[in-house]
Protein backbone atom coordinates (compact mmCIF):
# COMPACT_ATOMS: atom_id res chain seq x y z
CA UNK A 1 0.00 0.00 0.00
CA UNK A 2 2.92 2.75 0.80
CA UNK A 3 4.33 1.74 -2.13
CA UNK A 4 1.30 2.60 -4.37
CA UNK A 5 0.83 5.58 -2.20
CA UNK A 6 4.60 6.35 -3.48
CA UNK A 7 3.66 5.55 -7.15
CA UNK A 8 0.70 8.16 -6.56
CA UNK A 9 2.69 10.95 -5.30
CA UNK A 10 5.87 11.02 -7.82
CA UNK A 11 3.38 10.26 -10.78
CA UNK A 12 1.73 13.82 -9.86
CA UNK A 13 5.05 15.64 -9.23
CA UNK A 14 5.92 14.24 -12.58
CA UNK A 15 2.83 15.65 -14.03
CA UNK A 16 2.73 18.63 -12.17
CA UNK A 17 6.42 19.15 -13.52
CA UNK A 18 5.53 18.55 -17.37
CA UNK A 19 2.77 20.91 -16.83
CA UNK A 20 5.02 23.60 -15.34
CA UNK A 21 7.26 23.29 -18.29
CA UNK A 22 4.97 23.59 -20.72
CA UNK A 23 3.21 26.72 -19.51
CA UNK A 24 7.06 28.11 -18.88
CA UNK A 25 8.06 27.04 -22.13
CA UNK A 26 4.38 28.53 -23.67
CA UNK A 27 5.31 31.76 -21.91
CA UNK A 28 8.76 32.21 -22.96
CA UNK A 29 7.59 31.69 -26.51
CA UNK A 30 4.29 34.04 -26.83
CA UNK A 31 3.62 35.67 -30.30
CA UNK A 32 3.79 39.40 -29.46
CA UNK A 33 3.97 40.86 -32.05
CA UNK A 34 4.02 45.13 -32.54
CA UNK A 35 1.19 47.75 -31.74
CA UNK A 36 1.48 48.63 -35.73
CA UNK A 37 3.70 46.83 -37.93
CA UNK A 38 3.86 47.36 -42.05
CA UNK A 39 2.89 44.40 -43.77
CA UNK A 40 4.60 43.44 -46.99
CA UNK A 41 2.90 41.99 -50.42
CA UNK A 42 2.55 38.43 -50.53
CA UNK A 43 1.81 38.74 -54.05
CA UNK A 44 2.18 41.07 -56.54
CA UNK A 45 0.55 41.32 -59.75
CA UNK A 46 2.04 42.36 -63.11
CA UNK A 47 -0.82 44.59 -64.00
CA UNK A 48 -2.37 46.91 -61.65
CA UNK A 49 -4.35 50.40 -60.70
CA UNK A 50 -2.21 52.74 -58.63
CA UNK A 51 -5.86 54.63 -57.62
CA UNK A 52 -9.11 53.34 -57.01
CA UNK A 53 -12.07 54.34 -58.34
CA UNK A 54 -15.05 56.00 -57.38
CA UNK A 55 -17.45 52.84 -58.08
CA UNK A 56 -15.91 49.66 -56.87
CA UNK A 57 -17.16 46.22 -55.15
CA UNK A 58 -15.91 44.67 -51.78
CA UNK A 59 -16.66 41.45 -50.26
CA UNK A 60 -15.92 40.04 -46.56
CA UNK A 61 -15.73 36.39 -45.73
CA UNK A 62 -14.84 34.10 -42.26
CA UNK A 63 -13.31 30.87 -44.60
CA UNK A 64 -13.88 29.18 -41.10
CA UNK A 65 -9.82 27.75 -42.13
CA UNK A 66 -11.54 25.25 -44.36
CA UNK A 67 -12.66 23.35 -41.63
CA UNK A 68 -16.27 23.92 -40.37
CA UNK A 69 -18.69 23.24 -43.12
CA UNK A 70 -21.93 22.21 -42.49
CA UNK A 71 -21.24 18.73 -40.95
CA UNK A 72 -18.93 19.95 -38.21
CA UNK A 73 -19.46 21.18 -35.03
CA UNK A 74 -16.87 22.50 -32.44
CA UNK A 75 -15.76 22.00 -29.05
CA UNK A 76 -15.22 26.15 -28.33
CA UNK A 77 -19.29 26.77 -29.44
CA UNK A 78 -20.78 23.37 -27.16
CA UNK A 79 -20.06 21.03 -29.87
CA UNK A 80 -17.15 17.89 -29.48
CA UNK A 81 -14.62 18.41 -32.37
CA UNK A 82 -11.62 20.75 -32.33
CA UNK A 83 -10.80 19.60 -36.30
CA UNK A 84 -12.02 17.69 -39.06
CA UNK A 85 -11.73 13.61 -39.04
CA UNK A 86 -9.28 13.74 -42.12
CA UNK A 87 -7.30 15.94 -44.51
CA UNK A 88 -9.68 15.41 -47.52
CA UNK A 89 -12.92 17.45 -45.54
CA UNK A 90 -10.30 20.14 -45.80
CA UNK A 91 -9.52 19.83 -49.20
CA UNK A 92 -13.28 19.96 -50.56
CA UNK A 93 -13.50 22.57 -48.58
CA UNK A 94 -10.74 24.68 -49.96
CA UNK A 95 -11.94 23.84 -53.35
CA UNK A 96 -15.42 25.37 -52.81
CA UNK A 97 -14.08 28.42 -51.26
CA UNK A 98 -11.69 29.05 -54.37
CA UNK A 99 -14.37 28.30 -56.50
CA UNK A 100 -16.79 30.63 -55.31
CA UNK A 101 -13.89 33.96 -54.75
CA UNK A 102 -13.03 32.83 -58.14
CA UNK A 103 -15.93 33.60 -59.67
CA UNK A 104 -16.75 36.89 -57.40
CA UNK A 105 -13.26 38.44 -57.70
CA UNK A 106 -14.42 42.17 -56.18
CA UNK A 107 -11.84 44.99 -56.50
CA UNK A 108 -11.50 44.09 -52.80
CA UNK A 109 -11.33 40.98 -51.03
CA UNK A 110 -11.25 40.07 -46.96
CA UNK A 111 -10.86 36.79 -45.70
CA UNK A 112 -10.87 35.50 -42.12
CA UNK A 113 -9.43 32.43 -40.32
CA UNK A 114 -7.35 31.83 -43.23
CA UNK A 115 -4.49 28.73 -41.99
CA UNK A 116 -0.94 29.24 -42.85
CA UNK A 117 0.32 25.77 -41.26
CA UNK A 118 -1.95 24.04 -38.69
CA UNK A 119 -2.83 20.99 -37.21
CA UNK A 120 -6.51 21.63 -37.61
CA UNK A 121 -6.37 22.23 -40.92
CA UNK A 122 -3.83 19.00 -41.57
CA UNK A 123 -1.26 21.28 -42.32
CA UNK A 124 -2.45 22.85 -45.99
CA UNK A 125 -0.78 26.72 -46.76
CA UNK A 126 -4.34 28.14 -47.14
CA UNK A 127 -3.03 31.45 -48.01
CA UNK A 128 -0.60 30.17 -50.40
CA UNK A 129 -3.13 28.39 -52.66
CA UNK A 130 -5.38 31.66 -52.20
CA UNK A 131 -2.98 34.10 -53.33
CA UNK A 132 -1.28 31.96 -55.87
CA UNK A 133 -5.14 31.84 -57.13
CA UNK A 134 -5.36 35.68 -56.89
CA UNK A 135 -1.97 36.16 -58.37
CA UNK A 136 -3.80 39.34 -60.14
CA UNK A 137 -4.24 40.95 -57.03
CA UNK A 138 -2.05 42.50 -54.28
CA UNK A 139 -2.30 40.44 -51.53
CA UNK A 140 -1.70 41.09 -47.48
CA UNK A 141 -1.34 38.64 -44.67
CA UNK A 142 -1.44 39.04 -41.18
CA UNK A 143 -1.00 36.52 -38.43
CA UNK A 144 -3.30 36.91 -35.76
CA UNK A 145 -3.24 33.07 -33.99
CA UNK A 146 0.56 31.66 -33.64
CA UNK A 147 0.43 29.49 -30.71
CA UNK A 148 3.25 25.91 -31.01
CA UNK A 149 0.43 23.55 -29.03
CA UNK A 150 -3.10 24.48 -27.87
CA UNK A 151 -4.12 21.68 -25.01
CA UNK A 152 -7.84 21.93 -25.50
CA UNK A 153 -9.84 19.82 -25.73
CA UNK A 154 -8.08 17.12 -23.71
CA UNK A 155 -8.99 14.07 -25.55
CA UNK A 156 -8.12 15.36 -28.61
CA UNK A 157 -5.91 18.59 -28.67
CA UNK A 158 -6.62 21.18 -31.37
CA UNK A 159 -2.31 21.12 -31.52
CA UNK A 160 0.01 23.82 -33.46
CA UNK A 161 -1.90 26.81 -34.60
CA UNK A 162 -0.68 29.05 -37.50
CA UNK A 163 -3.51 31.35 -38.86
CA UNK A 164 -4.44 35.07 -39.63
CA UNK A 165 -6.67 37.39 -42.04
CA UNK A 166 -5.63 38.30 -45.20
CA UNK A 167 -6.70 41.19 -47.75
CA UNK A 168 -6.40 41.29 -51.47
CA UNK A 169 -6.80 44.46 -54.31
CA UNK A 170 -6.60 44.87 -58.01
CA UNK A 171 -5.41 48.49 -56.31
CA UNK A 172 -1.98 49.70 -55.40
CA UNK A 173 -1.60 50.42 -51.67
CA UNK A 174 0.44 53.08 -50.21
CA UNK A 175 1.09 51.64 -47.37
CA UNK A 176 -0.44 48.21 -45.52
CA UNK A 177 -0.09 47.66 -41.91
CA UNK A 178 -0.98 45.32 -38.56
CA UNK A 179 -2.45 46.98 -36.03
CA UNK A 180 -3.07 45.03 -32.71
CA UNK A 181 -6.18 45.21 -30.93
CA UNK A 182 -5.70 45.97 -26.98
CA UNK A 183 -6.95 43.92 -24.52
CA UNK A 184 -6.41 39.95 -23.92
CA UNK A 185 -6.75 36.87 -21.95
CA UNK A 186 -5.31 36.86 -18.47
CA UNK A 187 -2.88 33.93 -17.98
CA UNK A 188 -2.55 30.85 -19.15
CA UNK A 189 -5.47 31.53 -21.17
CA UNK A 190 -3.86 33.87 -22.99
CA UNK A 191 -1.11 32.11 -24.39
CA UNK A 192 -3.46 29.82 -26.53
CA UNK A 193 -5.63 32.32 -27.66
CA UNK A 194 -5.45 35.22 -30.95
CA UNK A 195 -3.52 37.78 -30.72
CA UNK A 196 -6.73 40.27 -32.39
CA UNK A 197 -5.89 42.36 -35.06
CA UNK A 198 -6.90 44.63 -38.49
CA UNK A 199 -5.13 44.88 -41.16
CA UNK A 200 -5.23 49.13 -42.44
CA UNK A 201 -4.32 49.89 -45.96
CA UNK A 202 -4.52 53.35 -47.97
CA UNK A 203 -4.92 53.88 -51.40
CA UNK A 204 -4.93 57.20 -53.72
CA UNK A 205 -8.43 58.01 -55.00
CA UNK A 206 -8.83 59.20 -58.89
CA UNK A 207 -9.28 62.56 -59.53
CA UNK A 208 -9.15 63.34 -55.26
CA UNK A 209 -6.60 65.05 -53.24
CA UNK A 210 -8.00 61.95 -50.66
CA UNK A 211 -7.31 58.68 -49.20
CA UNK A 212 -9.45 55.61 -49.43
CA UNK A 213 -8.68 53.53 -45.81
CA UNK A 214 -10.04 50.22 -46.26
CA UNK A 215 -10.04 47.96 -42.80
CA UNK A 216 -10.51 44.07 -42.59
CA UNK A 217 -10.98 42.84 -38.83
CA UNK A 218 -11.61 39.76 -36.64
CA UNK A 219 -13.00 41.11 -33.19
CA UNK A 220 -12.88 38.37 -30.18
CA UNK A 221 -15.52 35.58 -29.88
CA UNK A 222 -15.35 34.23 -26.47
CA UNK A 223 -14.94 37.34 -24.00
CA UNK A 224 -17.52 36.60 -21.27
CA UNK A 225 -19.84 39.48 -21.39
CA UNK A 226 -18.00 41.36 -24.51
CA UNK A 227 -15.63 43.11 -22.56
CA UNK A 228 -12.59 42.33 -24.90
CA UNK A 229 -14.86 43.38 -28.09
CA UNK A 230 -15.75 46.81 -26.31
CA UNK A 231 -11.99 47.45 -25.73
CA UNK A 232 -11.52 46.69 -29.15
CA UNK A 233 -14.64 48.48 -30.46
CA UNK A 234 -13.64 51.59 -28.87
CA UNK A 235 -9.83 51.45 -30.51
CA UNK A 236 -11.22 50.91 -33.83
CA UNK A 237 -13.25 53.85 -33.39
CA UNK A 238 -10.59 56.38 -32.98
CA UNK A 239 -8.38 55.08 -35.36
CA UNK A 240 -11.31 55.59 -37.98
CA UNK A 241 -12.53 58.88 -36.81
CA UNK A 242 -9.14 59.97 -36.89
CA UNK A 243 -8.88 59.12 -40.91
CA UNK A 244 -12.56 60.02 -41.52
CA UNK A 245 -11.01 63.29 -40.17
CA UNK A 246 -8.32 63.85 -42.18
CA UNK A 247 -10.58 63.62 -44.68
CA UNK A 248 -9.99 60.28 -45.98
CA UNK A 249 -12.58 57.49 -47.31
CA UNK A 250 -12.92 54.74 -44.99
CA UNK A 251 -14.52 51.18 -45.13
CA UNK A 252 -14.29 49.05 -42.43
CA UNK A 253 -15.24 45.08 -43.00
CA UNK A 254 -14.83 41.92 -41.95
CA UNK A 255 -15.89 39.79 -38.73
CA UNK A 256 -17.38 41.63 -35.93
CA UNK A 257 -18.33 38.94 -33.85
CA UNK A 258 -21.64 41.33 -32.64
CA UNK A 259 -24.83 41.02 -34.20
CA UNK A 260 -25.13 43.71 -36.64
CA UNK A 261 -26.85 46.56 -34.70
CA UNK A 262 -30.98 46.16 -35.80
CA UNK A 263 -30.33 42.16 -35.65
CA UNK A 264 -32.04 40.78 -32.65
CA UNK A 265 -31.28 37.04 -31.19
CA UNK A 266 -34.50 36.00 -32.43
CA UNK A 267 -34.36 38.03 -35.97
CA UNK A 268 -34.07 34.21 -37.80
CA UNK A 269 -35.72 31.00 -36.37
CA UNK A 270 -34.02 28.51 -34.68
CA UNK A 271 -34.27 25.67 -31.57
CA UNK A 272 -30.62 26.06 -30.48
CA UNK A 273 -30.90 25.85 -26.69
CA UNK A 274 -30.47 28.94 -25.00
CA UNK A 275 -27.47 28.16 -23.25
CA UNK A 276 -25.04 27.91 -26.04
CA UNK A 277 -25.94 31.28 -27.03
CA UNK A 278 -24.36 33.54 -24.15
CA UNK A 279 -21.12 33.60 -26.80
CA UNK A 280 -23.58 36.12 -29.30
CA UNK A 281 -23.48 39.59 -28.23
CA UNK A 282 -25.56 42.57 -29.19
CA UNK A 283 -23.95 45.81 -30.75
CA UNK A 284 -22.96 48.54 -27.84
CA UNK A 285 -25.56 51.13 -27.61
CA UNK A 286 -24.52 54.77 -29.42
CA UNK A 287 -21.06 53.24 -30.32
CA UNK A 288 -21.84 53.86 -34.17
CA UNK A 289 -20.68 57.58 -34.87
CA UNK A 290 -22.96 59.95 -36.48
CA UNK A 291 -23.55 59.51 -40.21
CA UNK A 292 -21.38 56.59 -40.52
CA UNK A 293 -23.78 53.80 -42.18
CA UNK A 294 -24.06 49.81 -41.86
CA UNK A 295 -24.27 47.56 -44.34
CA UNK A 296 -25.66 44.27 -43.78
CA UNK A 297 -28.01 41.57 -45.61
CA UNK A 298 -30.69 41.25 -43.31
CA UNK A 299 -32.53 38.76 -45.48
CA UNK A 300 -29.56 36.48 -45.21
CA UNK A 301 -27.56 35.19 -42.13
CA UNK A 302 -23.81 35.37 -42.03
CA UNK A 303 -23.41 32.75 -39.55
CA UNK A 304 -24.69 29.60 -37.63
CA UNK A 305 -24.06 28.30 -34.23
CA UNK A 306 -21.20 25.48 -34.15
CA UNK A 307 -23.21 23.46 -31.45
CA UNK A 308 -23.67 20.68 -33.93
CA UNK A 309 -23.38 20.19 -37.49
CA UNK A 310 -25.68 22.41 -39.56
CA UNK A 311 -29.57 21.73 -39.85
CA UNK A 312 -31.13 24.71 -42.15
CA UNK A 313 -33.88 26.11 -39.38
CA UNK A 314 -32.58 24.05 -36.36
CA UNK A 315 -29.50 26.05 -35.55
CA UNK A 316 -29.12 29.43 -34.87
CA UNK A 317 -27.92 31.89 -37.51
CA UNK A 318 -27.38 35.57 -37.58
CA UNK A 319 -25.48 38.38 -38.84
CA UNK A 320 -22.17 39.52 -37.89
CA UNK A 321 -20.19 40.39 -40.94
CA UNK A 322 -20.44 43.04 -42.89
CA UNK A 323 -19.40 46.59 -43.19
CA UNK A 324 -19.30 50.27 -42.04
CA UNK A 325 -18.72 53.18 -44.13
CA UNK A 326 -17.97 57.07 -43.17
CA UNK A 327 -20.40 59.10 -44.35
CA UNK A 328 -18.63 60.40 -47.32
CA UNK A 329 -19.15 56.87 -48.58
CA UNK A 330 -22.32 55.75 -50.90
CA UNK A 331 -23.49 52.38 -50.39
CA UNK A 332 -24.83 50.85 -53.96
CA UNK A 333 -25.82 47.61 -52.77
CA UNK A 334 -25.34 44.31 -50.58
CA UNK A 335 -25.67 41.24 -50.39
CA UNK A 336 -24.98 37.69 -48.24
CA UNK A 337 -24.72 34.65 -50.48
CA UNK A 338 -26.86 31.64 -48.54
CA UNK A 339 -24.18 29.30 -49.58
CA UNK A 340 -26.11 26.83 -46.84
CA UNK A 341 -22.48 27.23 -44.74
CA UNK A 342 -21.03 24.06 -47.28
CA UNK A 343 -17.54 25.13 -46.87
CA UNK A 344 -17.56 27.57 -43.82
CA UNK A 345 -19.78 28.49 -40.66
CA UNK A 346 -19.73 32.58 -42.24
CA UNK A 347 -21.39 33.07 -45.48
CA UNK A 348 -19.43 35.54 -47.73
CA UNK A 349 -20.96 39.68 -47.67
CA UNK A 350 -20.38 41.36 -50.61
CA UNK A 351 -21.50 45.81 -50.93
CA UNK A 352 -21.02 47.59 -53.70
CA UNK A 353 -19.92 51.43 -53.07
CA UNK A 354 -19.36 54.89 -54.50
CA UNK A 355 -16.94 57.32 -53.22
CA UNK A 356 -18.87 60.92 -52.50
CA UNK A 357 -17.29 64.23 -53.14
Amino acid sequence: MEFVSQVVIWTLIGAIGVLGAFLLFSTMTIYSPPKVMELSAISTPVNFENAVSTKFSVLTWNIGYAGLDASEDFFMDGGTMSMPPNKEVVEKNMKGIKSFLNAHQTDFISLQEVDENSARSYGINEISEISNMLKDRFGYYALNYKVNFVPVPLSHPMGNVKSGIALFTKYKPLKVERWSFPGDYSWPVSLFQLKRCFIASWYNVENSNKKLVYVNLHLSAFDKGGTLRKTQLDYLKRFMLLEYEKGNYVIVGGDWNNMMPGITLHHFKFTTPLKYLDIYMNFPKDWTPKGWKWAYDPSTPSLRSDEKPYVKGENFTTIIDGFLVSPNVNILSVKAFDLGFKNSDHNPVEMEIELGK
